[in-house]
């Protein structure tokens, strides 16, 4: 992957925003290889991936990405009828064992290498064809389905038939759901499209429901103890503390996606990707 120059970093390490005790600043910037361009690869999702690299699906090519120091450039998918073709890829996570994406069509998880190199595709059952996915830092997998209206646990390479949470218990829960994150405790949290965000706790018990006071907000991230929503256009809140404010810089906006790792945040834009370092007071 190419970074920047040094003297461009030390410019946009100043873009250092402070709202509310919270600081956020950018401490690397990663163009876009060339060979994204020339595949007319446009990313929409986001994942860190091993040493030093990153994932990037393209749901619409039905490609997926590797990009980083671990493989240079990687790329699988696309349309066709062998091994490496997705149907309709909704999500990518790194587990253990490999790289493993969820093709809703399909009905099947996907589990590669970390070099791309397909390994095996397991079938869901009952088929549920999941929209959203999240991975636990023990690699278990909980994948949401809006044909159920529940969150399903996938694990020891199946699916667990009785829903990990049945989101129909409760009758304010909106059955459009946005976003599907977990913390580094295993607390689950959705964003509906009402703009409410929903948590459980990770054995699945209700723990509250907190809506938002930004314009439109379509991600949802946990970091630490603390979750907060984001918009595409970089404005962020805290969901506990709606003083607690954040802001993208412009530079990395409108945002396509956003994933966390400990208190580093991974912003994905229309041709780089941004690391932005998070100080909480």
């Amino acid at each position: 992957m190419i970074r920047l120059h040094n003297y461009i970093i030390s410019i946009l390490a100043f873009s250092c925003i402070v709202f509310s005790q919270v600081t956020l600043s950018i401490s690397d910037y990663y163009p876009f290889p060339s060979e994204l361009s020339d595949l007319n690869v446009n990313p929409d999702v986001l994942e860190w991936g091993v040493a030093g690299s990153f994932l990037l699906l393209d749901q619409k090519e039905n490609q997926l990405v590797s990009i980083g120091s671990l493989n240079g450039f990687q790329t699988v998918g696309g349309f066709g009828l062998n091994s490496y073709s997705f149907t309709e890829p909704v999500w990518v996570g790194v587990e253990p064992n490999g790289i493993s994406v969820l093709d809703r069509l399909e009905n099947k998880i996907i589990l590669l290498d970390y070099r791309l190199n397909y390994m095996t595709a397991i079938s869901l059952e009952p088929r549920i064809f999941p929209e959203l996915a999240v991975i636990d830092k023990y690699g278990l997998i909980y994948i949401y389905s809006s044909q159920y209206h529940s969150i399903f646990k996938f694990e020891s390479k199946r699916l667990r038939k009785v829903p990990h949470i049945d989101l129909n218990r409760f009758s304010d829960i909106d059955f459009c759901i946005n976003k599907l994150a977990i913390n580094q405790d295993g607390d689950f949290g959705l964003l509906d499209c009402n703009n409410i965000v929903y948590l459980f706790s990770k054995n699945g018990a209700y723990k509250g429901s907190f809506s938002s006071e930004i314009n439109k907000p379509i991600f949802l991230v946990p970091i630490r103890e603390h979750w907060f929503v984001f918009n595409d256009k970089g404005d962020g809140e805290s969901v506990f503390d709606k003083s607690v404010t954040l802001h993208i810089p412009a530079i990395s906006t409108p945002i396509v996606d956003i994933k966390n790792m400990n208190r580093s945040l991974a912003i994905l834009s229309k041709d780089h990707i941004s690391i932005l370092n998070m100080k909480l007071k």
